[in-house]
């Protein structure tokens, strides 16, 4: 018996998987998936999670549902051995690694977000790649929404309300479309939010949005945004981020408490360790047939791999239309590899394309045929109703669509995880960390950089008292006294700090003998 595994649990893998199980017996194959998840996420209704339209769970199908016939193993992949054709594979809460030995392999491990190159981004964008994004996204909208409605400063209540989305591809445009949606038919909750202090930025570096498309198509693209009141900001490069700033690369930054940022993709840190081919983009190259070259009987499909498309002569574009269709073939080569038969090349044109604009409107490209408007709309939604998986959840997501329809937008915020925990933020020079006077939340330790701490007499006079460096901490005695901070803090040099909550710190200064008396000790020294 030929023992298949296939890592990877999205489209490319799942895919593989279901035509294997439809075109060979039982008896003649051994099919494991490794899968991080125990569901198949539909990655194109990830916006409208974030914008409160469907249920997070109504678009996740269990892929031991979808796959039946195949031994789904959950865990992460440390190690894929070519020369000894075995995966190891850790799993549980210690990290025990199970080897698993194949005779065919197949690589579908997508690819993973990466904002290690613009300073501040790991620490403060939100991304949208996981349905956990979505999530976590939908509740810092809805927390923006309830924090301005009280906010008395205007100018801090139009940052709360300002709302960034980088990249003007397929994401970021269904991004901040369903974002100005949400924001907008939510406004009517909250009283003191007017539709003037609402602020929606898309930033784009290229000259046009939506360069997949046809320029007709992102020219109506882009005026059914402006008219919706969405600012897109066209060759406009994101630089980094801070807590309450969006920096842009020559040009002044714009004051906010939410970027999303739909860029800032790479190839999964595990194909880097393979010692295979790869091109400039660190993807693993592929013959026609989507065998790893120089490796027979290992196949990589998907967002990790370079697949050759012999119907337009480029590679295949990263989208869940190419994955499945890879999919489909990498398992009917195999199947051909194990009777003797020649493997076929991937040829697939691509059906057509769907960007929805928010509103009841988005463009299209089906065979050569140009959509705008409601009908492109309704035939995004169809299209995509009909490819999620399983007859269960259509039937909710239709039904998701109807109620938000008839009731609107739900804007329950759903909790995800406690409160309190270790967190990581980003602070330019100039930016105050702690302010005089507020109550105390956080403890600080700076990992990197330089701040000075600043005390304010009430003449307004301000009195320097100290400069903190790497290794250093601050905030302390506000929460050791539960009380205001009785200083400023203010970055000099690009600064990061690890920050603890209130709760957490509070426990760790009861149960930590001696920890309370060294930190007034220190504050003390400082002049605090």
């Amino acid at each position: 018996m030929t023992r298949i595994v296939i890592v990877g649990g999205g489209f490319a893998g799942v895919a593989v998987a279901q035509e294997l199980q439809r075109r060979l017996p039982v008896r003649d194959a051994d099919v494991t998936m490794v899968s991080r998840d125990n569901f198949l996420l539909f990655h194109p209704m990830l916006p409208e999670v974030a914008g409160g339209s469907i249920e997070a769970h109504h678009i996740l199908s269990p892929i031991r549902q979808l796959c039946p016939r195949a031994t789904v193993t959950l865990g992460l992949v440390d190690q894929i051995d070519l020369d000894k054709k075995t995966v190891f594979v850790s799993h549980g809460p210690h990290g025990a690694v199970t080897p698993i030995f194949y005779d065919t392999l197949v690589v579908a491990v997508g690819a993973v977000t990466n904002f290690s190159e613009l300073t501040g981004m790991a620490q403060h964008a939100l991304g949208l790649k996981t349905i956990g994004d979505a999530l976590y996204l939908r509740n810092h909208i809805i927390n923006m929404l309830e924090e301005a409605d009280v906010e008395t400063d205007p100018a801090r209540r139009r940052e709360l309300l300002t709302f960034v989305v980088a990249g003007g591809g397929f994401s970021g445009v269904e991004m901040v479309a369903e974002l100005n949606d949400f924001v907008h038919q939510t406004r009517r909750y909250y009283h003191r939010v007017r539709a003037d202090d609402i602020r929606v930025v898309l930033l784009h570096a290229g000259n046009r949005i939506l360069p997949e498309l046809n320029e007709n198509l992102a020219a109506f693209a882009l005026k059914h945004l402006e008219r919706r009141g969405i600012e897109v900001r066209l060759e406009t490069m994101l630089g980094g981020a801070t807590e309450d700033e969006a920096l842009i690369k020559d040009a002044d930054p714009i004051a906010t408490r939410t970027l999303v940022c739909t860029i800032g993709t790479a190839t999964n840190p595990l194909i880097g360790k393979l010692p295979c081919s790869k091109d400039e983009r660190g993807r693993i190259v592929v013959s026609s047939s989507l065998e790893v070259e120089g490796w027979p009987d290992v196949w990589a499909l998907g967002d990790c791999a370079a697949v050759p498309n012999q119907a337009t002569g480029a590679l295949a574009p990263p989208t869940a239309q190419f994955a499945q269709r890879e999919g489909k073939l990498v398992a009917r080569n195999i199947v051909a590899r194990l009777r003797g038969d020649a493997p076929r090349s991937f040829d697939f044109p691509g059906l057509g394309q769907f960007v929805s604009l928010g509103h009841r409107s988005a463009v299209a490209e089906i065979l050569r045929f140009r959509i705008a408007g409601f009908i492109a709309w309704f035939m995004w939604r169809t299209v995509y109703l009909a490819k999620l998986p399983g007859l269960s959840r259509k039937a909710r997501v239709a039904l998701d669509w109807t109620l938000d329809l008839l009731f609107g937008r739900d804007i329950t915020q759903l909790p995800l995880a406690r409160g309190e925990r270790v967190g990581r933020a980003h602070y330019e020079p100039g930016d105050v960390i702690v302010q005089q006077g507020d109550i105390g939340d956080l403890f600080y330790v700076i990992t990197t950089g330089e701040v000075e701490v600043v005390r304010y007499a009430q003449d307004g006079s301000e009195h320097p008292i100290t400069h903190l460096r790497q290794g250093d901490y601050f905030g302390e005695l506000a929460l050791l006294h539960a009380g205001t901070r009785n200083a400023t803090v203010r970055a000099v040099s690009p600064v990061n700090v690890l920050t603890l909550g209130r709760d957490d710190f509070t426990v760790l200064a009861k149960n930590w003998a001696g920890l309370r008396e060294v930190l007034i000790d220190a504050a003390r020294e400082r002049g605090e």
